[in-house]
């Protein structure tokens, strides 16, 4: 096994914070989407044009799109997590870029 050294200290830094992400707290890989909807009982305020709003989280399922209604007791909770996962997946980009200028350098120290 290689010694970290060959890792520049930025690398390290990122690859170390996406760990503590990844080990340390929940994630759901999604979006969260407000929804205004009438629910179609003649005498509600929806009818009125004051529509119902609640939060929804957005998912793939394979090929498909999900809408995963988020209670409202959740919605904080559910917001963390899908943060957690945007964190996540900024850092995996931002590892991934510097392993790539680490390669791209490799390759021209070659020629």
């Amino acid at each position: 096994m290689r010694h970290r050294g060959h890792i520049s200290a930025k690398e390290r830094k990122k690859r170390s914070q996406l760990a503590k992400l990844l080990h340390g707290r929940r994630f759901l890989c999604g979006s969260l989407v407000t929804m205004a909807r009438t629910c179609g009982n003649p005498g509600c305020k929806c009818m009125r044009g004051e529509k119902h709003v609640s939060l929804y989280l957005a998912m793939k399922d394979g090929s498909k799109r999900k809408m995963i209604y988020v209670p409202r007791k959740w919605e904080q909770s559910i917001n963390s997590w899908v943060q957690n996962y945007q964190n996540i997946k900024k850092l995996t980009d931002e590892v991934s870029q510097l392993c790539l200028q680490r390669f791209m350098e490799g390759k021209e120290s070659e020629r």
